[in-house]
């Protein structure tokens, strides 16, 4: 019975790619279908064989991923890969205010590292077009996704993408990691393009690996412990942004589906980028 689940879900993700939404392509979304899943994990994150970035708030410790919970969520499109330096360079050229000299630095904006591995103008050239932005910051992420239309996914939607039906918390192993991410034993310590490794059974790629990814809740060490059933939307307030994934410059244990960390919302680092989701829903389509 859970294969055919499975199977049904991969079916109705894989046939929305051609469809709109109020003149809106949705090719590079996929739709996950509405259901219930497992959040969290017993054990916690934990940073290993690697020299965390100095801005992130916290340093070598353990984040919480309990306690397991249920949560239902309804269903939602989400980008099958991260967004890329070519991307974020369209936004950047309709939208001014987030240039390198109208943005970094600025308060609300994001911090002076933001886009440091582009040139003055504006240009993502030298970084590669195809790459994963990084030193964006989570006003920056947050504003990309409305240009769009589209919005961070919440905590819980970047989890249930990230298993794809599964209700394992770890990878396999290794080899099985080779295939699909980028991190500290393959990446040459760098990000690689977006689909450069193998997609999940729901087509989205890289949700472990090559960057930590921006999501929409403040970050809380007790909210799972008090998180809404259904569609949990995060914290109400906090001092930093949850960011999900692992990145090309952590160990395997990092790259769970439940892993987590957190920084300020205006940091721009060297291995955090972002990707968009966009509620299924009429009400919210028209938001």
């Amino acid at each position: 019975m859970k294969t055919l689940i499975v199977i049904y879900s991969f079916i109705l993700v894989m046939s929305v790619g051609a469809d709109r939404l109020n003149g809106q392509a949705l090719e590079n979304m996929v739709l996950i279908p509405a259901g219930k899943f497992q959040m969290g994990h017993l054990s916690q994150s934990a940073s290993l064989t690697k020299e965390k970035s100095p801005y992130f708030l916290k340093q070598f410790k353990p984040m919480p991923e309990s306690p397991v919970h249920s949560v239902f969520l309804n269903a939602y499109y989400f980008d099958i890969h991260e967004v890329s330096n070519g991307d974020f360079q369209k936004f950047v050229q309709a939208s001014p205010q987030w240039n390198i000299v109208n943005a970094r630095g600025k308060a609300g904006k994001a911090d002076q590292n933001y886009l440091r591995h582009w040139n003055p103008e504006n240009r993502p050239d030298f970084a590669g077009k195809a790459f994963p932005v990084i030193y964006v910051s989570w006003f920056a992420a947050e504003a990309y996704c409305k240009f769009l239309n589209k919005r961070l996914p919440t905590e819980a939607e970047w989890e249930r993408a990230a298993r794809a039906g599964s209700s394992h918390n770890r990878s396999k192993s290794l080899k099985s990691l080779q295939r699909s991410a980028w991190f500290y034993f393959n990446s040459l310590q760098s990000p690689h393009p977006v689909k450069s490794k193998a997609p999940n059974i729901w087509g989205i790629y890289h949700l472990q690996g090559n960057v930590w990814e921006w999501v929409q809740d403040w970050y809380s060490a007790d909210y799972y412990n008090i998180s809404p059933k259904q569609n949990p939307p995060g914290p109400a307030s906090g001092t930093g942004k949850v960011i999900r994934g692992g990145g090309w410059n952590d160990g395997p244990n990092r790259l769970s589906v439940t892993s987590r960390d957190y920084a300020k919302p205006l940091y721009s680092v060297n291995d955090v980028g972002f990707r968009c989701a966009l509620s299924y829903s009429k009400k919210e389509r028209n938001r």
